[in-house]
């Protein structure tokens, strides 16, 4: 069976979990594996992992280092989650893979998530950085198989209630009791948050870093400075780091919360002795973060308070407080009404972009009801009906996002 049919046997990725299945996997393929000089960057938390990670990946890949970037989900291909030394993996690598993980019988129970891990550990045996993003949870996810030499935690919110638990003390510990020896926590929303991170990092003698929100050089080298005194690392002044790094942000047009981003992958590479160059450093370039489609469409994904909190200052800096029709969808399991409410004052119009044939998508009757109680004017996506003198920001699911550009980049192929 190949890898495809394989993986379309598993069925959901978030069917039910045995949280002591990975490691029991892992225990048994560990021997199997080179992996004795693999520098690893777990990257956990809730918002920004997959941007995070991509910056940290491109910044060792700027410097020579061989390099996976694993992350989840994908937009249309399953390759995307193996971004390996600045392409997505091929089909006849991922195949070999697949094949040296059928030749171990025990690899079979592994859930999707599980086995699309073992890949990526299998892919990364060559490389010299691994940077691994957690699936939903923390201490049980089967990225938390390996010794992380750093963990670094993103904002931690709200998702994935049905597995993490309704309340942010639930969630925050599951996903922080997964962290390793060195940790580096990014700003974080609840205070609770970071409140658990220290009474962990405390129970297992962990060293941890709570990097502040940084808005100008002299916090920035304050940051800096403390944070080399925490991992007993090297502290040298640049005083050009800041103000490249503000260049580059502004070249690219970033979001306050992809700067923020960039500046955690930033500390992440710093603890390994590696300084971003910004003068260089290319565009991100994974898809439907915050992205530009034309100067009038935004696309994004999201599925919490926090990212809806996120785009709606990205609508009231970059639109001028204009209003925008705002393209969405989600899953059922989301915070819809929350969402919705936050971005309401946003909100001209509101088109819904059609999905079908997955079953974790919101019923119709149940969105409208939403909106109808939100007093959210609605109608149907369709792509002829936008206008050039209109705002646009593609938002929710990632199935939303894949959809929205393989009709809108399909439409520009055909007339063009």
């Amino acid at each position: 069976m190949n890898l495809a049919a394989f993986l379309e046997s598993k069925g959901q990725e978030y069917a039910p979990f045995d949280p002591k299945r990975a490691h029991r996997i892992y225990a048994k393929l560990a021997p199997m594996l080179k992996l004795e000089n693999l520098k690893v960057i777990h990257i956990l938390g809730t918002n920004g992992k997959g941007s995070t990670g991509r910056f940290a990946t491109l910044g060792l890949l700027q410097c020579g280092y061989n390099v996976l970037h694993f992350s989840s989900p994908h937009l249309w291909r399953f390759n995307e989650r193996f971004y390996r030394n600045g392409a997505d993996v091929s089909d006849e690598d991922l195949e070999e893979a697949h094949c040296f993980l059928q030749a171990q019988g025990f690899v079979n129970e592994a859930s999707y998530f599980e086995y699309a891990t073992f890949l990526a550990l299998y892919l990364a045996q060559k490389c010299e950085f691994l940077v691994l993003e957690a699936g939903l949870g923390g201490e049980f996810d089967s990225t938390s198989v390996l010794s992380a030499n750093l963990s670094v935690f993103t904002p931690i919110g709200f998702d994935h209630k049905d597995f993490l638990g309704t309340n942010i003390e639930s969630i925050a510990g599951t996903k922080l009791r997964a962290m390793g020896s060195n940790v580096l926590l990014a700003p974080q929303a609840y205070t609770e948050s970071t409140l658990i991170a220290q009474r962990v990092a405390k129970d297992r003698d962990a060293r941890l870093f709570e990097l502040a929100c940084i808005e100008s050089s002299a916090r920035f080298w304050a940051e800096l400075e403390a944070f080399c005194v925490c991992f007993g690392l090297r502290y040298e002044a640049d005083c050009v780091f800041w103000q490249e790094y503000r260049a580059y942000v502004a070249r690219y047009g970033y979001a306050d919360f992809l700067a923020q981003n960039l500046l955690v992958a930033s500390f992440a590479l710093y603890f390994f002795g590696i300084k971003i160059d910004f003068k260089t450093l290319p565009p991100l370039n994974l898809r439907g973060r915050c992205e530009w489609v034309t100067p009038r469409i935004l696309l994004d994904v999201g599925h919490n308070e926090e990212c809806a909190k996120a785009l709606k200052s990205v609508i009231e800096q970059k639109f001028k407080q204009r209003r925008v029709i705002l393209v969405y969808n989600t899953y059922f399991d989301k915070e819809v009404r929350c969402i919705l409410e936050i971005l309401k004052p946003c909100i001209e119009e509101l088109w819904v972009f059609p999905l079908s044939g997955n079953p974790r998508v919101i019923a119709r009757n149940e969105l409208e009801a939403i909106l109808e109680d939100l007093g959210i004017t609605y109608r149907d996506f369709i792509l002829e009906h936008m206008e050039d003198s209109k705002n646009y920001v593609v938002f929710g699911s990632f199935s939303v996002v894949a959809g929205f550009l393989d009709t809108f980049e399909g439409e520009l192929c055909r007339t063009n």
